[in-house]
């Protein structure tokens, strides 16, 4: 089961997805990719999902830190 949020205030980020069972944070771009974040820690998304500004957030916090795979 995920824990999908909608991004409202953001112009790169559509919407995540966090997957508990495999530890997996989902990206949507608002350019239509998607991306996979596997061994991601629940905080990464909580963070996200509370972040004044998701695209500088997932930039500064999760890009550096995980090895995203693009799926789509």
């Amino acid at each position: 089961m995920s824990n999908k949020h909608v991004f409202t205030n953001s112009s790169s980020i559509e919407h995540c997805d966090y997957f508990p069972e495999k530890n997996m944070l989902e990206i949507k771009f608002t350019s239509g990719a998607t991306y996979h974040y596997p061994d991601c820690h629940v905080s990464h998304y909580e963070a996200l999902k509370a972040a004044a500004s998701p695209g500088t957030h997932f930039h500064k916090s999760i890009r550096t830190v995980l090895k995203g795979t693009k799926v789509s």
